[in-house]
């Protein structure tokens, strides 16, 4: 149903400057990425990262445009109009202290960091990323065994990257068959940050926000696990790194999220911020923001006008505001 008013935007976005889009009134502009490598990394074919030239070219784009803010800026000003942005980046993987930080930091641009407790450290490696490293022995390895161990769990190669948390234990499986090793992996390759790393990054001027404890599919759990996710993933960003604005951001979505848990997470002083993906919107709770995805496939500037022309869309519908 989505994919006529996207087209039409994208038409519209090509027609239309920076300028006549930008300079109108907008929901805050929070763009967001996870990593950044001039290499390939095997563990991420879910997403299409950017290399560093890539991501500079962007980031001179949005300072172009916008002025980049602190987190501190939304909880200050609930009610500015500014054209501002603010960076995040989610999953804490390393490359956000070894590539993206130093960029930040000689620009003059403030982030978020979104991590996930039972990540960092290297502790345990994120479903889809299990899966990523999965398809890629698979892609240059074809295994016919492996294959029909996919078929009796309903899974098949070409979904393999959409695999859910309650099926990792099917994914483990599938990597001993296939000889990858998970905890060698984590161990050699460090895909995560550190908790030294972490602070390093809070001291340097950065946000440090959760991002859960194990990334799960928010809307396929119930609302007290939800719950249990986020506080438990809270409590120990606070405690290890005393973040002066308690942010989450939800994995991948925030679709199957009520409204009341948004605004328990507030009340019970969980949380002072929280984030979504829908992208350019409003939200109907005030301490709830959506973020715009920057990693997408296609020309950056058309898929940005793009976003902005959606929203004006939605919004002469009355549809621009997000509902829990």
């Amino acid at each position: 149903m989505r994919k006529i008013p996207r087209f039409i935007s994208k038409q519209i976005g090509r027609l239309m400057s920076e300028k006549m889009l930008f300079e109108s009134p907008a929901p805050v502009f929070l763009p967001f990425y996870h990593t950044v490598s001039n290499k390939k990394l095997p563990h991420i074919l879910n997403y299409p990262y950017r290399n560093s030239a890539e991501f500079e070219k962007e980031l001179d784009y949005f300072l172009t445009w916008f002025k980049p803010v602190s987190l501190d800026y939304f909880v200050k000003n609930p009610k500015a109009k500014e054209k501002v942005f603010h960076l995040s980046f989610d999953d804490g993987l390393k490359e956000c202290a070894e590539i993206i930080a130093p960029v930040l930091i000689r620009k003059g641009v403030p982030a978020t960091f979104f991590v996930n407790s039972g990540f960092a450290d290297n502790q345990k490696l994120f479903h889809r990323y299990k899966a990523s490293l999965i398809l890629n022995e698979l892609t240059e390895k074809p295994n016919r065994e492996a294959l029909q161990f996919l078929g009796k769990h309903a899974l098949n190669k070409a979904d393999i990257l959409q695999t859910e948390l309650s099926k990792s234990a099917v994914l483990d499986e599938l990597a001993t068959l296939l000889g990858i090793n998970f905890s060698e992996f984590l161990k050699t390759k460090n895909p995560y940050l550190t908790t030294t790393q972490i602070s390093a990054l809070k001291r340097q001027g950065f946000t440090i926000g959760a991002h859960s404890e194990n990334h799960p599919e928010f809307w396929k759990i119930p609302e007290e696990k939800q719950f249990n996710e986020i506080a438990n993933s809270m409590n120990w960003v606070v405690e290890n790194f005393a973040p002066e604005i308690k942010s989450f951001a939800f994995p991948f979505t925030d679709d199957g999220v009520s409204l009341n848990l948004l605004q328990k997470l507030k009340s019970e002083n969980i949380c002072d911020l929280t984030f979504g993906t829908a992208g350019l919107k409003y939200d109907e709770c005030k301490t709830h923001l959506q973020r715009y995805p920057a990693e997408q496939n296609g020309n950056f500037r058309l898929n940005l006008k793009a976003e902005w022309v959606y929203f004006k869309l939605r919004k002469m519908v009355g549809k621009a505001t997000v509902k829990h």
